[in-house]
């Protein structure tokens, strides 16, 4: 086989393979290896492929107990498909073809008569010929690892690269104005008590002076990967053993983000992945992570996230960003918030978050704190006093006869208070302004 054609057939299978992992993982099932046969014949018919793709899956699906000896040593099942990667047939474990009815639409009744597909065998060739090639699971991980090497190591500008912490995300970012990469210091400071490199000792042991963040999309697909890379001094590629890639488990995960560096806005959102750092988990479910989303323009925007798993899932994470050479520092009062020495947990701000998302779509940060002095709130937000009481800025407002968005905006300025002696002080205020509260105005 010539070097182009082969490099043709092997990108294929390694998009054939990439198209069906999902499917097979959850059936727990899994690629043996996928073989390319120049000119492919189902035995007992007359009809082939040409440029088929054999793929040899292992089927762990069928329970020990319901198979004869000999056929729990042969649980495979095979499936066929052509060139442009569309499921030519099916092989169950005891050899029984299933043909694919959407492959032959279209295709004349008397033509699919005289193929006899009723009397299909399936039967791989006992030597493969010279065009012919097949590759082990093995074997394309090899290849396929090797290809994520050398693009990764194209975009972060590097020669020598041998490995790196990866993500895979479901998501496929457009860069229409910046390269897809994105650098972070190590000795930023990610909460108000730690850098990066504190959460991450292995990054002040290896000497790494930068962190880089590639997105590789090699396969062209729908899917990619997010890779974290350390780079040190010398320009050497050092790999990240502390930042665990929790395959597919967090891909596309509900986060209550803190989606700007200094609080004003607070949002559910789905992040394209996250990797844990390892040795800051708890056995009581507390876990910490570093995400990865992409921002306007194809920015890629990298957050430290707390966990607690003990919750539901569109409530146990909480993240904040961290600066990046395109990402300006968060301010002080989004450090402490993420602060595990200074805020223990984080279940109590992400109830308060919920309802105000549900209702508003987004919110801030101050409104979710645990200073109610200093929440910002619209003239129809539900305010509770201290009394039990309900009311919101539009009633207090129609009492002293002002407009509502003059009596929220003065609100939102009293800074320090809580909400009942902030009315009560507004309303004084007002009096002793335009006089009692009857008088027309």
């Amino acid at each position: 086989m010539k070097n182009n054609k082969r490099e043709e057939v092997i990108n294929n299978m390694l998009k054939l393979r990439e198209s069906l992992s999902e499917g097979l993982k959850e059936n727990n099932q899994e690629i043996e290896n996928i073989g390319y046969y120049k000119d492919f014949r189902f035995k007992g018919t007359q009809f082939g492929v040409n440029d088929a793709f054999v793929v040899k899956i292992k089927d762990d699906s069928v329970p020990q107990k319901e198979m004869e000896p000999r056929e729990a040593e042969e649980k495979y099942i095979y499936e066929i498909y052509d060139k442009d990667n569309n499921l030519v047939a099916t092989v169950d474990i005891e050899g029984n073809v299933s043909f694919a009815p959407e492959y032959f639409e279209g295709m004349d009744d008397a033509y699919l008569e005289a193929l006899d597909l009723e009397n299909a065998e399936f039967e791989l060739p006992e030597e493969l010929e010279k065009d012919d090639l097949v590759l082990t699971k093995g074997e394309l991980d090899e290849i396929q690892n090797s290809r994520r090497i050398e693009d990764v190591s194209k975009k972060i500008g590097k020669e020598e690269i041998s490995s790196y912490s990866e993500m895979k995300t479901d998501q496929k970012p457009l860069f229409d104005k910046i390269t897809n990469k994105q650098e972070i210091d190590p000795n930023t400071r990610v909460t108000q008590t730690e850098t990066l490199a504190d959460m991450i000792p292995e990054l002040k042991e290896k000497g790494i002076v930068k962190v880089g963040v590639v997105y590789s999309d090699h396969s062209k697909g729908q899917s990619g990967r997010f890779s974290f890379v350390g780079i040190d001094k010398d320009g050497n590629i050092q790999k990240i053993d502390s930042l665990q890639n929790i395959e597919g488990a967090t891909t596309g995960q509900t986060v209550t983000s803190i989606n700007s560096t200094d609080g004003s806005v607070v949002e559910q959102e789905q992040v394209a992945g996250m990797v844990r750092i390892n040795e800051r988990s708890k056995a009581n479910g507390e876990e910490e992570y570093l995400s990865v989303k992409v921002g306007n323009y194809g920015i890629l925007e990298v957050d430290y996230v707390r966990a607690d798993l003990s919750k539901d899932k569109d409530e146990r994470y909480l993240s904040a960003p961290i600066e990046t050479q395109n990402m300006k520092p968060t301010t002080r009062e989004v450090r402490e918030f993420m602060d595990k020495s200074k805020n223990t947990d984080i279940s109590e701000e992400i109830e308060r978050a919920n309802p105000e998302i549900d209702r508003d779509d987004d919110t801030q940060m101050q409104n979710i704190d645990d200073t109610a002095g200093n929440d910002e709130v619209t003239p129809d937000d539900i305010i509770v006093l201290e009394d039990g009481t309900k009311t919101t800025l539009r009633l207090e407002a129609a009492k002293d006869k002002v407009s509502p968005e003059e009596f929220t905006r003065r609100y939102n300025e009293n800074a320090g208070k809580t909400p009942d002696e902030k009315i009560d002080n507004l309303h004084d205020e007002i009096e002793e302004e335009f006089g009692a509260p009857s008088r027309n105005r």
